[in-house]
């Protein structure tokens, strides 16, 4: 296991485009860390900097306190499971395993107890003798995980590995990853654009765009507390709804007036926006935390809502109905699948107004 930190760490390429911009960013010992963020966003520049297949245009890059901008990937001591697999085709799949480990020149006895430890840890004991050609893709991405593991490293880099697998070997997958990683207890830094992904699996998200690091937190407190309005929008899927609206003084409080209605803010919450007043916002609230009145849960604050239904998704364990106001203004609601909603209707649905965020419009930092 090892600590990983970088130090305003840049790389850009000699037509002036920069993919990462002073990146800061320190990775605990034995931490699973998600790169997340759309393409483009400089997750995967950042990962292979790491790697040391990029240079460091600018900053630091430490392994365990040591600078390693100038090693070789070979010294930094880190295994990267790429995209495609690119296992060998010719090799059986125990010659895969091994081939790092025989060109250390480890000895035979040891590099074979390692392949079955591996082979083992990851379930493919049986399919050692076989060549790729005759794995399902499933099985691949374990061979290419072998070979990674066999090899002992301080730090597990993956880009993202899973992308090549159907919808239900993709979760099978982040489920033994996760399991992985725990009986490991090695650093992992995975790259992905799948923010389901990025939820479920790592310990910290790091999210990122245009090259800058936009937040670093648990899956937990990037969902609840978003920094900004990229961020926000960017993690949950249906994506969070965003409303232009004011900050206003109403009575002796505020008032979010949006263009088709008003949410008066609850008075535990005024201090805290006082100092936006009168200011342009956005104001942004989840489809989840919309619902059908006749099935809302117990404890919210509801602030009723009248829509026209334009589309329903019935997914089985929950409906995604598609809602547009009469100012035209859209937005999404994920309610109770017992909902009763066709497209076309006028319709009541719920606001819960403890949970909504408000964003500067000017800066769209979180208020």
């Amino acid at each position: 296991m090892a600590n990983v930190v970088f130090e305003q760490v840049t790389k850009q390429y000699e037509n002036g485009y920069t993919a990462v911009k002073d990146l800061n960013l320190n990775i605990g010992e034995d931490e699973f860390l998600v790169l997340v963020g759309p393409s483009g966003c400089g997750k995967s520049t950042t990962l292979r900097m790491l790697a040391g297949l990029e240079s460091i245009s600018r900053g630091n890059l430490l392994i365990d306190g040591r600078r390693v901008n100038d090693l070789s990937p070979r010294e930094r001591d880190i295994a990267m499971v790429f995209q495609s697999y690119a296992l060998y085709p010719h090799m059986s799949i125990f010659e895969n395993m091994a081939f790092s480990l025989d060109l250390q020149g480890m000895p035979k006895p040891e590099i074979r107890q390692r392949v079955l430890s591996a082979a083992k840890q990851l379930g493919i004991e049986e399919l050692l003798d076989r060549k790729p050609k005759q794995l399902s893709g499933g099985q691949r991405q374990r061979v290419a995980l072998g070979r990674t593991i066999v090899r002992d490293p301080a730090v597990f880099l993956m880009d993202e590995p899973l992308s090549n697998l159907d919808a239900k070997l993709r979760v099978q997958a982040r489920s033994e990853l996760s399991r992985l990683h725990q009986k490991l207890g090695t650093t992992f830094v995975y790259v992905t654009h799948d923010q389901v992904e990025a939820m479920t699996m790592g310990n910290r998200i790091a999210v990122m765009n245009k090259g800058i690091l936009q937040q670093v937190d648990t899956p937990e407190n990037l969902y609840n507390n978003p920094i900004n309005l990229f961020v926000a929008g960017f993690m949950g899927s249906p994506a969070m709804n965003f409303f232009q609206a004011t900050l206003q003084p109403h009575d002796d409080g505020l008032c979010i007036a949006m263009e088709s209605l008003q949410m008066p803010v609850h008075a535990d919450q005024i201090s805290r926006y006082a100092p936006s007043k009168g200011k342009s916002i956005t104001f942004g609230i989840r489809p989840e935390n919309i619902y059908s009145p006749q099935y809302a849960p117990p404890g919210i604050n509801p602030l009723s809502v009248k829509a026209k239904v334009i589309m329903v998704e019935k997914m089985g364990h929950e409906l995604i109905v598609y809602l547009t106001l009469p100012d035209n203004q859209e937005f999404v609601a994920r309610v109770d699948p017992r909902a009763n909603y066709t497209p076309g209707d006028v319709v009541e649905v719920l606001f819960d107004r403890n949970r909504f965020h408000l964003f500067d419009r000017e800066t769209e930092y979180a208020l």
